[in-house]
């Protein structure tokens, strides 16, 4: 990439690594769509790991595009990958340097527009077709509205990052080359999906939940056919790549005093994502037990991989909007990119105490070993928390 360091220097631009994070996933989508399962039940050299977890030649490919860009920007920032470093590093990718470099400079692009609300930005019309935008896919005319609104009030966003940059030392970047690999290597896509954050301070600031076959009713990021969710307190929100800002939702009153609230049809409720192999025991007993006291809706949504389910909470086409697991099973590169875009959007990301994750965590320590709450509203996630504490809750 032009945009490189040269490995000596202490700071690096939030914003060039932000658009490091987007390309570099988007590119690495392109790795894993090609190789894909070409038949039900071809596993394409999928094995075991250590942990009983499954990995694909596809997983391995993706790290190693996203953790040579960044490198590429800088040597110094700690990344954390799920899987093996060394492995990963015998994983021979080229071919793809031209294609990440001009998707870099358009990611980038974008990102400043976003950042900076269209000002300063020469011989481009942000209300016509944004630099990642799929072609002939132009903002409408609602968002239009919205980002002419955003604009006028940029000055005085409240949560937008102001300082770009800063040392190395300060920042991490968590990497989930692909989630949902037992679902893609079974051949199904639905799931599969790629996670990528940036940390500052033990805060996710950014995130990126990339899908690399695309999101039923999303578009598409330029020719590629994938679909990719950005953003977080870096851009003060979270945007579609190449299409509209992603808009926060908040639960109605009766959530805000869920015992003593009045019931409200089912079709208002949020519905909860949980996965099919693990909504037995406590997950059952728990989203049940909201159901019946109407906090959501009484049948949850069987969803398979952390990052569709937390793209399931944050865009809500099926008013989604709880994720809950209180036990391990998931790790950090499962959660960083999911709890960036919650902050963003107004929801929030813990485990089942209510506390935030630690990033400082090593790679070995990476395991939520108190499980995951996510919700699309702060007030909802605090009621959840709240009950559960409350509760004795069996497995």
């Amino acid at each position: 990439m032009v945009l490189s360091f040269d490995g000596k220097n202490s700071r690096v631009n939030l914003l060039d690594l932000s658009a490091c994070c987007l390309s570099s996933a988007i590119v690495a989508a392109d790795q894993i769509t090609a190789l894909a399962c070409t038949a039900a039940g071809n596993k394409q050299n999928a094995r075991l790991k250590i942990d009983g977890s499954f990995v694909t030649d596809a997983d391995m490919a993706a790290q190693q595009i996203i953790v040579n860009a960044l490198h590429e920007i800088s040597n110094e920032i700690r990344i954390v990958g799920e899987e093996n470093e060394e492995e990963t590093s015998r994983c021979k990718i080229t071919g793809h340097e031209a294609r990440l470099e001009s998707i870099f400079r358009l990611s980038r692009e974008e990102i400043l527009i976003r950042y900076h609300g269209g000002k300063d930005i020469h011989a481009y019309d942000m209300f016509s077709l944004l630099p990642l935008a799929q072609d002939g896919a132009g903002l409408s005319k609602e968002e239009v509205s919205l980002s002419k609104e955003e604009t006028e009030s940029n000055s005085t966003r409240p949560h937008r990052m102001k300082e770009i940059e800063i040392d190395t030392n300060r920042v991490s970047i968590f990497i989930d080359p692909l989630d949902g690999t037992n679902s893609y290597a079974k051949g199904d896509y639905g799931p599969v999906s790629i996670l990528v954050a940036i940390i500052i301070d033990q805060t996710p600031c950014f995130g990126v939940i990339c899908k690399p076959f695309g999101s039923p009713g999303q578009f598409s990021v330029l020719d590629t056919g994938c679909m990719a969710a950005y953003g977080g307190t870096l851009l003060g929100a979270a945007y579609i790549a190449g299409a509209g800002k992603i808009r926060g939702r908040k639960t109605t009153s009766a959530a805000e005093d869920p015992l003593g609230g009045m019931k409200r049809d089912h079709k208002e409720l949020p519905r909860a994502v949980i996965s099919r192999s693990r909504s037995k025991g406590i997950v059952q007993n728990f989203v049940a037990f909201l159901g019946e006291k109407g906090i959501i809706h009484p049948e949850p949504l069987l969803v398979s991989g952390a990052g569709e389910k937390s793209l399931r909470i944050i865009m809500g086409s099926e008013n989604e909007g709880l994720w809950f697991f209180p036990k391990g099973g998931t790790s950090l590169w499962d959660v960083a990119a999911s709890d960036a875009l919650l902050r963003a959007t107004g929801g929030r990301l813990t485990d089942k105490y209510g506390n935030d994750m630690d990033y400082s965590r090593s790679k070995t320590e990476a395991e939520n070993k108190y499980g995951v709450v996510a919700c699309y509203d702060e007030l909802l996630h605090a009621d959840c928390i709240r009950l559960f504490s409350e509760g004795t809750w069996e497995d």
